[in-house]
């Protein structure tokens, strides 16, 4: 069925849900989702994606409505998202990391007809939170409220995974369990007459500089992505996937669409990522792939025991520096298919991939592959726009058949984020080198020393390859200085913990090495776990503080 599925381009041709009806009536019997030591089968998980459609059909939404999310990454939250594309409503999932900024700022404009929100989620109340968000919110019973800064919201549903019961919001077990019959023919109906080119998500962009803006997705986007990702992973239908991610992110909907979607796979979802537990999980079920950011890769070999445990991931993907390719490599059992990738939400979210075939060791590690088919990507200076010759670095621009549909409610930053040759401005810089794209940071994180465009990025890059035998992993961030600009600063931790030598010997055995206004002005030793978002990125902002605070005492 995969296979077939990816010869005949139905990424293009189909919509998520009528492909995700199609792999549960041919494989009815077949693990689905596993989680906490339930399975659920294709055939049953069909079966409640129905149940909660007509449950969100009661509600009267209807084609085009939107139903936010404020999602864990648990069966409830997995089955709500296939409910909502199935009667052809948009799905919204928010970043449980937010505060009431963000909420206030970005709910008035996605104009939700529900919300379906966790109540408690590490240690965060988010039904308080919604209401700190919306202090005009209105309840009026049985889940009904009701918001003049929002006068599209018209139902708040609350996933309890402790079994409580809030005063005024629908509890989700209750709304679906009230459901008296599924109209099979009606959602068959809708879930047919939906098309490729239907919006169907609101997918939000970081924020890093500003309020998050929110990407309009047709069914395209997202499907392309994991038709080339399984490909570029060579991926059977055998396969066994844990998703680390959460499901407000791209990698967690990714899981989603890659595994009971295309490929008729086998799911496992955690309701948080932890390393031990994540591990022992692989061990125990014999896990074949996932997707991991660096530092998801970090906490799982980091795991006391490590090598005591089966490691049997066979099929992995990784965003992070080139260089943690090595990592992965390292615990992964030979012959193992591992692919770096380059993404971003505009493009839903894929854009590169290495390739697992490829047998050129340096290429694997030093870039991040080839942009998938029918990508163009070019390379324009940050300062004056101008094209710059290959390889040589500056921001990387794109135009594809996959990207997203504009940013909802802001015709003007979309059409700001294109040039008059059509390509995207990504707020990424990079360079693009005989086909293969390095990903050095967002613009961001190139800080301007002494005059010079300097990625954090590549300086820890570099660091490792000049002191492998020394650094065992270096995060590299700039510090405001008045004479430089920025000082380029790099947080350093060594192999077996062995004692850090000063700047001066360390500046000095980069030279030749690295070009001089990349060689740090300081080098800083760290100890154990680097800091990580709930995503599993690296917290820059909290190196950087740390670091400008070590400074400040010498």
């Amino acid at each position: 069925m995969l296979q077939e599925r990816i010869q005949r381009h139905d990424w293009y041709h189909r919509t998520i849900p009528q492909l995700f009806a199609e792999t549960c009536a041919a494989l009815p019997d077949k693990p689905a989702i596993v989680f906490e030591g339930r399975t659920t089968s294709f055939g049953a998980l069909q079966a409640e994606v129905d149940r909660v459609s007509q449950a969100l059909l009661d509600l009267g939404i209807r084609k085009g409505d939107v139903v936010t999310t404020l999602p864990s990454p648990t069966p409830e939250f997995a089955v709500l998202y296939f409910a909502t594309l199935q009667v052809g409503a948009v799905v919204n999932p928010l970043n449980l990391l937010w505060g009431t900024l963000e909420f206030s700022g970005v709910l008035p404009r996605n104009a939700p007809a529900v919300i379906v929100t966790v109540d408690q989620y590490g240690g965060r109340d988010y039904l308080q939170l919604l209401r700190e968000s919306l202090p005009d919110l209105q309840f009026h019973g049985a889940g009904k409220v009701s918001s003049a800064s929002v006068p599209s919201l018209r139902q708040l549903v609350c996933v309890s995974r402790e079994g409580r019961r809030h005063e005024g919001v629908l509890d989700f077990d209750d709304w679906v369990a009230a459901v008296r019959e599924v109209d099979a023919g009606r959602i068959a109906q809708l879930r047919d007459e939906g098309h490729a080119t239907d919006i169907q998500f609101i997918c939000q962009t970081s924020g890093t500089t500003g309020l998050s803006k929110s990407a309009l997705w047709d069914h395209r986007p997202p499907l392309a992505t994991v038709n080339f990702a399984a490909k570029a992973l060579a991926y059977t239908e055998d396969e066994r996937y844990i998703n680390l991610s959460p499901f407000y992110h791209n990698s967690g909907i990714f899981a989603l669409n890659l595994n009971l979607v295309l490929a008729g796979t086998t799911l496992y979802l955690m309701e948080a990522f932890r390393p031990a537990p994540a591990l022992d999980l692989i061990d125990r079920e014999g896990i074949t792939a996932t997707f991991g950011f660096e530092a998801h890769w970090q906490g799982l070999r980091r795991v006391p025991g490590f090598e005591q445990k089966r490691f049997t991931v066979r099929k992995a993907l990784l965003a992070g520096e080139p260089t943690t390719i090595d990592l992965v490599r390292s615990m992964c059992p030979p012959g193992a298919v591992i692919n770096s990738l380059y993404a971003q939400t505009e493009n839903g979210p894929l854009i590169s991939l290495s390739e697992h075939d490829c047998v050129d060791a340096r290429i694997n590690r030093s870039t991040h592959g080839r942009p998938l088919p029918g990508v163009e990507v070019v390379i324009k200076d940050i300062d004056t726009g101008e094209r710059v010759p290959q390889g040589q670095a500056g921001e990387i621009c794109y135009r594809s058949p996959y990207m997203f549909r504009g940013y909802l409610g802001q015709p003007d930053e979309t059409r700001q984020a294109y040039d008059a040759e059509g390509y995207f401005h990504s707020g990424d810089y990079g360079n693009f080198d005989n086909g293969y794209i390095t990903y050095l940071g967002r613009l961001g994180g190139v800080v301007k020393s002494g005059g010079e465009n300097v990625s954090t990025t590549r300086v820890s890059t570099l660091l490792l390859e000049v002191f492998a035998d020394r650094f065992e992993d270096v995060k590299t961030v700039g510090i405001p200085d008045e004479y430089w600009g920025a000082r380029v600063v790099s947080l350093v931790r060594t192999r077996d913990g062995a004692p850090l030598a000063d700047d001066a010997a360390l500046r000095e055995a980069c030279k030749g090495k690295m070009a001089a206004y990349e060689i740090p002005r300081n080098f800083l030793a760290w100890e154990g776990e680097w800091p990580v978002s709930p995503e599993g990125k690296i917290n820059f902002k909290a190196l950087q503080a740390w670091a400008q605070e070590q400074l400040a005492r010498t």
